[in-house]
């Protein structure tokens, strides 16, 4: 029994259809596909003249962390929530304590999230704010990174149904 080795060319072959592939599903995530997302949030009820909180939970896929919302250098892209408040005014976004992990690209510590973090938006509805049922949208801005790169920053955008009542 002989074995054979395949040729040149089909080895060159093989391995520029490899390298294709294999970019091609590295570009995918160098692009931040799915690094950051947001877990659904619940459907929210709030009543004329009175508040409410928003509790809106991050997963961070593994190997990556963001900027937190207040970065230790000034270039970082900070994580920031904003909301389109339709009828409601915002009162404030509360951000979870943030990690200090130093980087090897960076001389000093940095301030970032990983894993799950919880952001916590207050909101108010007004005494005459009109009753029914709308969706507040939001957008939460963000710079994903490794420990050995930072992908372009990113925008997510959220909706969470809400009802006035």
């Amino acid at each position: 029994m002989t074995s054979r080795t395949p040729s040149r060319p089909l080895c060159n072959a093989a391995l520029a259809i490899a390298l294709l592939l294999t970019g091609s599903h590295a570009w995918g995530q160098a692009g931040g596909v799915g690094v950051v997302s947001a877990l659904p949030p619940p459907a929210l009820t709030v009543k004329r003249g009175e508040e409410l909180q928003l509790p809106l939970s991050l997963v961070i896929r593994g190997g990556y962390h963001v900027n937190s919302n207040k970065p230790a250098e000034d270039y970082l892209i900070p994580t920031a929530l904003t909301w389109n408040t339709g009828p409601l005014s915002l009162r404030g976004v509360a951000y979870p304590k943030a990690e200090t992990v130093k980087y090897e690209f960076s001389a000093q510590p940095l301030s970032v999230y990983s894993g799950m973090i919880t952001l916590t938006s207050r909101f108010a509805a007004p005494a005459d704010a009109p009753r029914g049922p709308f969706a507040l949208s939001g957008k939460l801005r963000y710079q994903a990174c490794t420990d050995k790169l930072c992908l372009p920053p990113k925008t997510l955008e959220v909706s969470v149904p809400l009802t006035i009542q």
